[in-house]
């Protein structure tokens, strides 16, 4: 440390700013020239969530504690606690004698000035923790008696609040706590600026203090950022708040007259501000709001625009997001593109998308591109790419006149001057991540597979979700024409919803390196001809992949074969949509559905059920796939710890009976592929998944005999902790306790069965619950009850919880065993019992 004092203060500043915040804490501490430099990276910004983190939290980590804090240090540092000015409120939260004496003692001893360094005094991004009462906690005793005062009634503001909302939402004691909760936050961030309003380079502004405001912009000379804060409602909720009464409409009236006064103050801020210091404005921004329970505030569209319209065009901008999209969108055409890398259209704003629409030729600007958060951009949205790219693979040069085109009409012309430095300069746009989103008003059309094509190349990852949701896949989409090769691809994600997903039979082909795959939507039913028309996708050789997700449409299409290529993959779901509460759709029996069934002229590709995936360790499959399943497949995955299978349908149709041979399988020559000759049973191998722990089988399944359970339970089942057997039929529930009882090693902690297991017995009444309750005894269970209880004093249990239904039992080892009468006894027995399940549970 003594060695740094000789650096010079540039020198140490340079090394503080990698610091992370809470060691920068520290080294106030240090001494008063390591804390003078120090101070300013602490204090300029103390509300960004970065720095705030660096501050002590409470011992429940309550980030609240942390900002009270901050908010009574910084108010001691520029002497507003002991201002006869400060407002009621404040001082009642913040001036409490024992803090506010404890922290002006520490400020006495240290020549620290924590508020000349302050520049950002962004309040807005904690409205929701900066007051010390939530809506439904209640405040300290001090504030409650500060909220029955006439002088906080009087400001409260209850009165502009439509009855119907105040009955319906908030009663008098939260409406009282929601108001208190705005006064403090006005008063707090008017105390706090108020004495360096010169220095401030960001500044949150209450939308119900905004006259305030509008009397000192002349003293906000170094200001570059406003947040409004909405604080007042503007809007109630469509539907919920009704106007009743010539009350509500006189309170409705003057509701709408003060939205537009604070509207238009608002405007006229930002005006002065431009005219009185030009170009010193930079940002506007008015977010989303709830300073009242149950209402969401947004700023009018045509406000926003109005903000921004009087600001200089963004300098250089690197990202445009939802702090910056109006104004960027208001000086679009003065704005300087070339250094945008990423671009995030707020889809929650109403006039968002359409303006992304109505202006998408912008992004041929955009020429260091890197990321795209977005709705649907309409058919040819991404013409000029595709363009571009066409011509990168040509080997004439891009200055071609009759190669380069123009990207409006698609037609030949000559490049202007202005034009060829664009590409020729610049090269592709290097677009790396396209998240792209549809909507019922503009839904996807060509977009995924331009953006493939186009930014082939450099595009690490596609997510695409739907939210347009017509009825019976009404439509369809078709992805992959056009695909090549996309060599850095990483993460394939498609989420389509009840828009139908056709993927072209190569699009996998053309993503060597991909990690992670989904292809998502919702078909649930199909028949037989819709199989047919359209060919199976190809093998893909994928290498790299660990995740792959196909639910519908998609499942339907994938060719078995690319498993064999997929060494590395941990997960692999493959299932159709499955309605509640468990059912999915398989086509009915018939010989119409044999794997040689080509009569329509497409043969399906045949799933062996042999692939080597020794890192998979989850494997979900439902419908067709779960009824086709082999359990030879667990063989060759010795990491798998968790199995799915469903084949639940409605009609129940469809039932599969494990056999013994179902457990064992013979070993394949690895040079032919065929099954070795099957002389005897000693060329049979048992099937083991050793690290297999959950296994939920759902639908109509059944074992040949008890011994196939012990067998399934025992020997291909080492490690089981977790088995859900739902909907099975034949198998009571003396084959699961005989399988139970028989192992002696069992890791099996949990089992859940349906209460078919006890068999049919009466249908109801008071003779189901007799007969049920013999059926308990009979098997050795004991419901987890006060009355259970005293049956299972001091008897042997197993390890093993069962809950069948809805109720808990534990097992017994001997259901003839007798209770232990001593209490001594029974406490010894059960201490050792709980210690030996604490330690065998794994």
């Amino acid at each position: 440390m003594t060695l740094l004092l000789h650096l010079p203060p540039e020198c140490l500043q340079h090394i503080i700013q990698y610091l992370d915040h809470r060691d920068t804490v520290a080294l106030l501490q240090v001494n008063k020239l390591i804390a003078s430099l120090t101070l300013p990276y602490l204090y300029s910004d103390p509300f960004h969530s970065s720095r705030h983190s660096a501050f002590a939290y409470n011992k429940d980590g309550d980030s609240s504690y942390s900002l009270t804090r901050l908010l009574r240090l910084l108010l001691v540092s520029n002497g507003q606690l002991s201002s006869p000015h400060l407002h009621k409120a404040v001082s009642v939260v913040y001036g409490r004698e024992s803090d506010s004496d404890l922290i002006s003692a520490a400020h006495q001893q240290s020549p620290l000035h924590y508020i000349v360094h302050l520049r950002r005094l962004d309040l807005g991004r904690w409205t929701d923790v900066i007051p010390i009462c939530a809506y439904y906690s209640t405040p300290a005793d001090n504030i409650v008696d500060y909220l029955k005062t006439p002088e906080f009634q009087s400001i409260a503001g209850l009165e502009h609040l439509l009855p119907s909302y105040t009955r319906r939402n908030i009663p008098d004691q939260y409406g009282l706590q929601a108001a208190f909760r705005i006064v403090l936050f006005r008063e707090v961030n008017w105390a706090l600026a108020n004495p360096i309003l010169e220095q401030l380079q960001s500044l949150t502004i209450p939308a119900s203090d905004i006259r305030r405001y509008l009397g000192i912009v002349g003293r906000l000379r170094g200001l570059e950022q406003v947040w409004f804060h909405l604080d007042v409602i503007f809007e109630y909720s469509a539907g919920d708040i009704e106007l009743d009464g010539p009350e509500s409409q006189e309170i409705w009236t003057a509701t709408r007259m003060r939205k537009e006064e604070i509207t238009q103050d608002m405007i006229q801020f930002v005006r002065t501000h431009a005219q009185q210091f030009p170009g010193r404005l930079k940002s506007v921004v008015c977010p989303e709001a709830g300073a009242w329970p149950s209402m969401r505030q947004t700023c009018p569209a045509d406000t926003l625009v109005q903000l921004v319209e009087a600001l200089p065009a963004l300098h250089k901008p690197t990202r445009i997001r939802e702090s910056n999209w109006m104004h960027f969108m208001a000086c679009i055409a003065s704005t300087d593109l070339v250094h945008i890398q990423e671009i995030v259209c707020p889809l929650h704003f109403g006039s968002a998308h359409q303006q992304l629409v109505d202006n998408r030729d912008f992004l041929q600007g955009c020429r260091a591109l890197k990321r795209i958060v977005a709705g649907s951009l309409g058919q040819n949205g991404l013409h000029w790419a595709v363009e571009e790219k066409k011509l990168s693979m040509d080997n004439a040069s891009i200055f071609d006149i009759h190669k380069y085109l123009d990207t409006t009409t698609s037609t030949a012309r000559k490049p202007e001057n202005n034009e060829r430095p664009l590409l020729s300069r610049r090269g592709l746009v290097p677009l790396e991540e396209a998240i792209l989103t549809d909507s019922a008003a503009i839904p996807f059309t060509d977009e995924i597979d331009s953006i493939a094509f186009a930014f082939s190349t450099t595009l690490t990852r596609i997510f695409v979700r739907s939210d347009y949701e017509p009825l019976n896949f009404q439509r369809s989409l078709q992805v992959g024409q056009g695909w090549i090769e996309l060599p850095v691809l990483t993460e394939l994600y498609m989420e389509l919803g009840d828009t139908r997903l056709v993927i072209d039979p190569g699009l996998l082909i053309h993503c060597p390196n991909i990690t992670s795959a989904t292809l998502d939507d919702n078909t649930f039913e199909y028949q037989l001809q819709d199989l047919h028309q359209l060919p199976y996708c190809l093998p893909a050789h994928l290498p790299q992949l660990g995740k792959l997700t196909l639910h519908g449409w998609s499942a339907l299409r994938f060719h078995p074969d690319t498993l064999h290529t997929t060494s590395n993959l941990a997960s692999l779901e493959i299932s159709m949509k499955v309605i509640h509460p468990d059912v999915c759709f398989i086509l009915p029996p018939s010989p119409a559905t044999d794997d040689d069934n080509n009569h329509l002229g497409i043969e399906r590709p045949r799933w062996t059920w042999d692939w080597d995936l020794p890192l998979l360790t989850k494997l979900e499959l439902t419908s067709q796939f779960a009824y086709e399943f082999q359990f030879r497949m667990l063989a060759k995955c010795p990491t798998l710890e968790k199995l799915e299978l469903n084949i639940h349908t409605l009609e129940g149709l469809h039932a599969r009976t494990i056999t013994m041979s179902d457990l064992f399988f013979y070993p394949t020559d690895d040079d032919s592929s065929t099954v070795i000759s099957r002389q005897g049973e000693h060329n049979q191998q048992r099937i083991v998944a050793p690290a297999l722990q959950i296994v939920r089988m759902r639908g109509r399944w059944s074992m040949e005999s008890p011994a196939v359970l012990a067998e399934f339970l025992k020997g291909m089942l080492p490690s089981l902790g977790r088995f859900y057997a739902n909907h099975w039929i034949n198998v009571p529930i003396t084959a699961f306790l005989g399988a139970l009882r028989g192992n002696p090693n069992s890791k099996v902690w949990r089992i859940n069965l349906d209460e078919n297991v006890f068999g049919e017995g009466p249908l109801e009444g008071e003779e189901r619950l007799k007969w049920k309750k013999k059926e308990e005894v009979r098997a050795g269970l004991v419901a987890h009850s006060r009355e259970g209880y005293k049956h299972l004093m001091g008897r042997p249990i197993l390890p093993t919880s069962l809950k069948i239904g809805r109720v808990k039992y534990s097992i017994l080892q001997d259901p003839e065993a007798r209770v232990i009468k001593n209490w001594m006894l029974q406490r010894v027995y059960w201490s050792f019992k709980r210690s030996w399940l604490f330690r065998n549970r794994p």
